[in-house]
This record gives C-alpha cells, structure tokens and sequence, in this order.
C-alpha cells in the first residue's frame, strides 16, 4: 500500500481544484489532463486502473515502487504541461 500511496501523492502534490460532482461513471478516453489532477479523490484509483490498463496491453504483470514512481511522475508532469490533452494521450506517452 505504501508503494502506491508515492505514486499518488507525487501526481496528487500537483493537482487543481478538487471536482464538486462526479459521474458515477467516467469514458476514461475522455477524462483531460486537467480534469485528471483535479479529481483528488480519485487519483490514487486511476493511477492504479492506468497501471492496470498498461499491464493488459504489454502482457508485463509484474509491478514495483520504482515503477510506480516513474508512472506518477509521469503523469503528474505529462498533465501539469499538457491540461487540455486526454489521460489516454498521457498514458500513450510513458516512456519506456
């Protein structure tokens, strides 16, 4: 748990404004960079389903802090410089 909770904080440390309403259900090919920073509550869930979703597409199951790391960083950053692009466009540009 605690390997999850850097990488949410490193993302979480950069957002805006916290939602006052969510859907119950989001199209994640939807959700912008900003909206992805703003939405605090939910961060630490959508690192982890990007985590998740990055796996199924690679085949690579396994998972460590140090990945983690990188892909909060990652997508902190990406969002932090890039507000109007999708979280899908973020998730295309993690380096390797």
């Amino acid at each position: 748990m605690k390997k999850y909770m850097l990488a949410a904080l490193t993302v979480f440390m950069l957002g805006a404004a916290p939602f006052a309403a969510h859907a119950a259900e989001q199209d994640v090919a939807k959700i912008t960079c900003k909206d992805f920073l703003a939405d605090k509550q939910n961060i630490s869930m959508m690192v982890m389903w990007i985590d998740g979703y990055m796996s199924g597409k690679s085949g690579n199951t396994s998972i460590s802090d140090q990945w983690m790391e990188k892909l909060g960083t990652h997508l902190g950053t990406y969002c932090a410089k890039n507000p109007a692009k999708t979280i899908m466009d973020a998730i295309e540009a993690v380096p390797e």
